[in-house]
């Protein structure tokens, strides 16, 4: 049987069946989607081997496409039984129905707790030589995995600031602020601007935290230059297992757990009041990040639907035009467990100025 790269939900097996000397072009035999690329099942063995070589059979475990999805987030749109049936066609010795697997490998949970340690240490302890700081040769090697292909990372970004006037910012003001009036952020520490901005405009006002009335503008930004940027959203979404050596695979199978947890570090909710101290950790992660060559950042957004960018380097960038809106509405919603605030997010309502479509767009240029 065929299958086609977007059964798979994998950037490298995709594109290892685009390349394929033996791809043929039809419909796909599972997806049923037209005029994609297909390959015979049975030749992607070699690829899916030192994957299965991770796990054992376990009559207590679950089934191999389970701990895929839940490991890999593989298949992440075929039902299960497809699934199977996939596995089942790649190798053709193996009835994937009837046997359970579990890991070969420990998870590392004292990384994590190292992190936890360390997080507590830099916010009440010690400011600047932390004692149980995590080793930064290793956690750079861990996050040299999350770097995004050119391909996948929005090349339009928005920037929202509130303002006191009806009338918009000029683009030239709405880039990163100057060093003398930076105050603390998720991704930097005081006094070091960094430009934040998300990939749509509801997301990027909702970040602002705006009431009811307020007006704000909203820069768009295009990527001029390519980006070097780590995704923390999701790791396991991230790093395709097929594409890591086979001797580094089982490093990163023990570390993911660790790795999401970091990714969880910049995208909680944070009170303001509170922001000063509890984004320390998150502002080490993201020096470290910056440290390691990358341009910046991507992360959930913890009050919009979209995703945050926060990059270090904006000349990589060019603002085009702003727009003003003025927020019409806001609702917060919460959800309670125990009487513990579990998480919250923030749903803004808005309208465009009218005269905001008079302004023309414009060039942006760093002062």
């Amino acid at each position: 049987m065929n299958s086609c790269g977007n059964c798979f939900s994998d950037k490298f097996i995709s594109d290892h069946i685009d390349n394929h000397a033996n791809k043929n072009i039809g419909q796909c035999d599972f997806c049923e989607e037209k005029n994609v690329n297909l390959v015979k099942l049975v030749e992607l063995s070699d690829v899916f081997q030192p994957v299965i070589d991770i796990y054992t059979i376990d009559e207590s475990g679950s089934h191999l496409v389970e701990l895929l999805k839940k490991d890999w987030h593989l298949f992440e749109n075929l039902e299960i039984k497809l699934c199977t049936i996939i596995l089942c066609e790649i190798f053709p010795e193996i009835d994937f129905r009837n046997i359970k697997y579990s890991s070969k490998i420990d998870i590392d949970h004292s990384r994590i707790e190292q992190w936890n340690k360390f997080s507590n240490e830099l916010i009440h302890k010690n400011r600047f030589f932390p004692l149980s700081i995590p080793d930064r040769d290793h956690l750079e090697y861990l996050v040299s995995n999350l770097w995004l292909e050119n391909d996948e990372y929005s090349k339009t970004l928005y920037r929202a600031r509130i303002s006191v006037v009806p009338e918009p910012f000029p683009i030239g003001q709405m880039g990163k602020p100057p060093e003398s009036s930076v105050s603390e952020g998720r991704a930097n520490p005081v006094g070091i601007p960094y430009l934040y901005t998300a990939t749509d405009q509801k997301t990027a006002i909702a970040e602002v935290r705006p009431h009811k009335g307020e007006n704000v503008s909203v820069a768009e930004f295009v990527v001029i230059k390519n980006l070097r940027l780590a995704d923390l959203r999701n790791p396991r979404k991230t790093i395709s297992p097929f594409s890591l050596p086979e001797d580094r695979l089982p490093q990163i199978y023990s570390d993911m757990e660790y790795l999401c947890s970091l990714g969880e570090e910049l995208s909680k909710p944070v009170v303001p009041r509170h922001a000063r101290l509890e984004y320390l950790p998150s502002q080490y992660l993201c020096e470290l990040i910056k440290n390691a060559g990358f341009d910046g950042v991507v992360y959930k957004s913890s009050v919009g639907p979209g995703d945050n960018y926060a990059i270090f380097n904006d000349e990589k960038l060019e603002g085009v035009g702003v727009e003003q809106y003025e927020v019409s509405e806001t609702q917060i919603e919460i959800n309670k467990k125990r009487n513990q605030l579990k998480a919250f997010q923030i749903r803004t309502s808005m309208r465009k100025v009218p005269y905001t479509l008079q302004i023309q767009k414009a060039r942006f240029y760093k002062s």
